[in-house]
């Protein structure tokens, strides 16, 4: 089983690793940043850890973020990934 991202959740982590760099420094954006790969290896091998969303998507927190991801035969997909104080999508 696998992960893999769309480009929009490539985009996500990259403004996420932007915006913790700026904020926080380079050593806590890695561990955030690696945390986060981590719960798309968990999730892989549980995929429904996360909670039923819309549109045959589930939603898996991951700290301050959630994780919008699909189930697929191969793993999970990954659609995007949106701030806690942001509007779902």
């Amino acid at each position: 089983m696998i992960f893999e991202l769309s480009n929009r959740a490539r985009s996500d982590i990259a403004n996420i690793i932007r915006y913790t760099i700026e904020n926080f420094g380079q050593a806590r954006a890695e561990k955030y940043v690696g945390g986060l790969y981590n719960s798309f290896d968990l999730l892989t091998a549980n995929p429904k850890l996360g909670r039923e969303w819309k549109s045959e998507r589930q939603r898996y927190i991951y700290r301050s973020h959630y994780v919008y991801y699909r189930v697929t035969p191969r793993g999970i997909f990954v659609t995007h990934i949106r701030h806690t104080s942001q509007d779902p999508i």
